[in-house]
């Protein structure tokens, strides 16, 4: 059998066959580095240890004894109960055990015990029903600070505790160390056999802190530095198209162009636009590939800003690259890039999974001869089929949707200009990124900001509403629609057996609430008998449909045709219609702010009053709390910090929707200050270009693909 290392899978440790290592897979645990980093979310602390006599009623207990009287079976049934007394020197307890006849050969009068359990009263008597017991020979070796971990059907924390200390055993001299010993001073932190140790086999809740201290640590390392490393961004010998030349700047042709596209836009600039875009302008101006994240909150403009940055690279005889999540945002951007840039004599284009196949030819052709500069389109953009003649610019609409994978195809240029070996990446989002988080998933990222909305856009009033009866719901939904305005209404299910969850989804609000969830079949079903979809035309939207589906009702609802949408939260993101003025979100606990923010932002587009409904019946003190902070807040940046705080980073993002992976020893709310600390303590090594720095740099990128790497290209 080969050696066991921390990247061999966990069914060849001892006591995990095939059955456990597909019940740990569940768990995310494949390997025996995810075994070791699989930490505990809580511990039980037993160190407050008491004499019998201390007891009373009610009470959480421990204590050391002895067995004053054997175990014995209560009754002749194979599963009567087993009875037997402790006791110390100062008094006696009963103890009663179910479903545990083992215990009757597994004590004896006068064997040292540990007992932990809860004190009751019985017909006069003190006693615990099914406490923990152990043996424990001379006081010195139980554990009172037990690791309690997430589970899934089939395992229990003592097994994987127990599977994690064979793992420990084989590996000890192989743990990853790549925290600058300076770091390790200044911090006083513990050794990595020691991290280990301390958080799954602790002898004081002291003790698993500081071992989750040096984790938290190599955590937020590998998020930083380790992405940064990974993706190759490091690298400063990369080479992009100098797009715009800082002495010459646009030709007077151009410039003419230029100025017809400038009179297209119709509006003024809000500041926080034009700082963002004299940004990327900058960038532009360098062969050093440009690298930003625009973050806008809901509504500020971002598009104009992208639309105007792909305008300048066109103009100059090259091509930019639009990338959109969904197919409806796709043919969105494309209309209003035809708009914006109509009288320039730039080509546009657009390229989605449902273009036909005659057309998808004939635009192939022109991207690889250079006729269509301004691309835009989904996920078919990123086909090995497709090749680009000068590609300058990438901007990813809402980046966290594209595999890291696939858009790195893009960010290799194969162009026939000698050096050239990268292009311009620009990220949009309209998710408010926390800083503390952007500061470590987005380090190698200059950050534009877009906070304030342009002028004439009103605030979106919103309401919480605790009942599904309050007839103000469609009082408000029906005076907007006899205006001529439109709505939407958002449900958590499509059906009642069939879930269609957001990446932002809350469980932990309602597990013990019996709320049957609003979907999108029985709201149809019920505007339906209430004649208010005869008299309006309603349509139904949900991820699952085909995309050609999606587009007709998008457009029909864009073209003033349909009046409501029953959806999903598929219109999260970017759709605008400036005539849509309410926005209901039934369930509306199951989201975070995050999605309920990007949801609200669907309506108020334009210059009328709009309204959100959040309508929930949980009883949750903590989704209650989230759900009066969208009433008092419309600010994402302020939201976004808020719900990280209440969640943590993890939650935050939703692995899945944004790529970051969930942390277990770090919170990148509570350690902002740790993060920076780590990162810059780590890149002033690597900027030595030592053997040191050679060293580090190999550690962290070996530690960073077996904890994170394989997870994010998986996206």
């Amino acid at each position: 059998m080969s050696a066991i290392t921390l990247s061999s899978n966990v069914n060849l440790l001892y006591g995990i066959g095939k059955e456990y290592a597909e019940k740990l897979a569940k768990l995310g645990i494949e390997t025996i580095y995810d075994l070791i980093t699989y930490l505990p979310f809580r511990y039980s602390d037993w160190t407050s240890v008491r004499t019998i006599s201390e007891a009373m009623d009610g009470n959480e207990v421990s204590f050391y004894g002895q067995v004053v009287k054997a175990p014995f079976r209560g009754g002749y049934k194979h599963n009567s109960p087993v009875n037997m007394t402790v006791g110390d020197t100062t008094g006696m307890l009963a103890l009663t055990f179910f479903n545990s006849p083992y215990l009757k050969d597994k004590f004896e009068r006068g064997t040292k015990c540990f007992v932990h359990g809860v004190v009751t009263c019985y017909n006069g008597k003190y006693q615990m029903v099914n406490p923990h017991i152990e043996k424990d020979v001379d006081n010195k070796e139980t554990r009172l600070v037990r690791p309690i971990y997430r589970l899934t059907s089939g395992l229990n924390s003592n097994m994987i505790n127990k599977w994690i200390k064979t793992a420990l055993s084989l590996v000890a001299n192989s743990l990853p160390d790549f925290i600058p010993p300076q770091l390790v001073k200044d911090e006083k932190l513990c050794s990595p056999l020691d991290s280990y140790m301390f958080v799954h086999f602790p002898k004081s809740m002291d003790q698993a802190q500081e071992g989750r201290k040096r984790l938290a640590f190599e955590e937020l390392i590998l998020l930083g530095v380790g992405m940064k490393l990974s993706s190759g961004n490091e690298n400063a010998n990369q080479k992009a198209i100098k797009v715009v030349s800082k002495d010459e700047g646009l030709s007077k042709i151009t410039h003419n162009r230029w100025e017809k596209i400038i009179s297209n836009l119709g509006f003024e600039l809000t500041d926080d636009q034009k700082k963002a875009f004299k940004e990327v302008q900058l960038n532009l101006m360098s062969d050093r590939p440009m690298n930003r994240l625009v973050q806008g909150d809901v509504g500020s403009g971002k598009t104009v800003v992208a639309l105007l940055s792909m305008a300048i690279v066109g103009l100059m005889g090259m091509q930019a690259v639009l990338l959109a999540p969904t197919s409806v945002l796709a043919k969105q951007h494309f209309d209003n890039a035809c708009k914006l840039l109509d009288g320039s004599g730039l080509n546009i284009v657009l390229l989605m999974g449902k273009t036909k196949a005659s057309e998808k030819k004939k635009i192939r052709q022109d991207i690889a001869s250079n006729k269509a500069s301004i691309i835009i389109g989904t996920h078919a953009l990123l086909s090995d089929e497709i090749e680009y003649s000068n590609l300058a610019l990438v901007i990813a609409d809402e980046q966290h949707r594209f595999g890291v994978k696939q858009r790195e195809k893009l960010l290799i240029n194969k162009s026939s200009q000698e050096g050239i070996n990268s292009v311009h990446n620009l990220i949009m989002t309209a998710t408010p990124i926390p800083r503390t988080l952007a500061m470590v998933v987005y380090a190698d990222m200059q950050t534009s900001v877009i906070r304030h909305k342009p002028k004439g856009r009103q605030e979106v009033e919103t309401c919480f509403i605790r009942s599904i009866d309050d007839k103000k719901i469609f009082e408000i939904l029906i005076n907007a629609l006899n205006r001529g305005e439109q709505a939407y209404i958002v449900c958590p299910r499509i059906s009642s057996n069939e879930e269609e969850l957001s990446d932002d989804r809350i469980v932990e609000n309602t597990q013990n609430e019996e709320i049957e969830m609003q979907s999108v079949q029985s709201m149809m079903k019920l505007l339906k008998d209430s004649g208010l979809s005869d008299r309006f035309e309603t349509r139904a939207l949900y991820g699952s449909m085909k995309e050609t589906e999606k587009l007709r009702v998008m457009e029909s609802f864009l073209s003033m045709d349909t009046k409501l949408i029953v959806s999903t939260t598929v219109i999260e993101v970017g759709v605008d219609n400036p005539n849509a003025t309410v926005m209901i979100i039934y369930d509306s606990e199951n989201f975070g702010l995050s999605t309920l923010h990007q949801l609200r932002g669907r309506v108020g587009r334009g210059d009328k009053k709009s309204i959100c409904l959040l309508v929930s019946q949980t009883k949750s003190q903590l989704a209650c709390q989230r759900l009066e902070l969208m009433c008092h807040s419309s600010d994402g940046f302020d939201l976004a910090n808020k719900d990280l705080e209440l969640r943590g980073p993890g939650d935050f993002f939703g692995t899945r929707q944004h790529g970051i992976p969930t942390l277990r020893a770090a919170n990148l709310f509570t350690d902002a200050s740790l993060a920076k600390i780590a990162c810059d303590s780590v890149n002033e090594v690597l900027k030595k270009d030592d053997e040191e720095a050679s060293k580090l740099k190999e550690t962290i990128n070996m530690a960073f693909k077996m904890r994170f790497a394989n997870k994010i290209n998986a996206l």
